[in-house]
């Protein structure tokens, strides 16, 4: 090849097409204090691993710093001067900054690079919670922006059951471990999960390995090769 026909950098661009990075999945997981997500989340990443996908585990509240305040918040570290605990509307507002701050941190530049995030709660959360301590409409509007699961994947399983398991694990109290609150939150669920397609209710009251049998065949199409043209 002569000098002059060699190709110079821009000319190599198109001759050497640019294949892009496909935006990795976003899958949640949600449920009642007990119900297990913590427990199947890294599960959840090794079978993604597994079947070749990048994949990371995250949670919410997260480990930024509106989510550190939230979990001092949550153990009753926070209080008002009274000796009361935030206010809902207060807690409502820091989830969704948290959430925000979540979002930019993590999530967004982890399915930027094509890797599928796991989160441990997310919006459906808010939702199911911050609504029986402020007005559903507004804790709704706060969420104005935030990005859509591919799959929200509800464990659902009575009560009691979550209970027991809490108590088994030795965990603190926390600000909304009441069972009576626990039952309306499950109810809560319940009803956001007929109202949006994307949520598969799983039978969380299982074994661990019959829990993440049940998730990982509702997120197999999510994997699945495209069709060969």
């Amino acid at each position: 090849m002569r000098k002059k026909d060699r190709l110079q950098p821009e000319s190599l661009a198109s001759h050497c097409p640019v294949v892009p990075v496909v935006r990795g999945k976003f899958l949640v997981l949600e449920g009642i204090d007990g119900s297990g997500t913590t427990s199947q989340l890294d599960r959840v990443v090794e079978h993604i691993r597994s079947l070749g996908f990048a994949a990371v585990a995250t949670c919410e509240p997260s480990t930024g710093p509106v989510g550190r305040l939230l979990r001092e918040a949550l153990l009753g570290r926070l209080a008002m001067p009274d000796g009361r605990g935030l206010d809902g509307r207060t807690m409502a507002m820091l989830f969704a900054a948290d959430r925000f701050d979540h979002l930019q941190r993590e999530v967004e530049p982890q399915l930027a690079l094509g890797t599928t995030v796991v989160s441990d709660r997310y919006l459906l959360s808010s939702l199911a919670y911050q609504a029986e301590e402020a007005d559903r409409d507004w804790v709704q509007i706060l969420a104005r922006g935030v990005i859509k699961p591919d799959r929200t994947l509800l464990l659902d399983l009575p009560v009691e059951v979550a209970a027991k398991r809490r108590l088994a694990a030795g965990r603190p109290v926390e600000r909304y471990d009441a069972d009576s609150y626990l039952a309306k939150v499950a109810a809560n669920y319940r009803t956001l999960a007929k109202e949006d397609a994307s949520v598969v209710v799983v039978n969380g009251a299982g074994s661990k390995e019959e829990v993440t049998a049940a998730i990982c065949q509702a997120i197999a199409p999510l994997f699945a090769p495209p069709p060969r043209s």
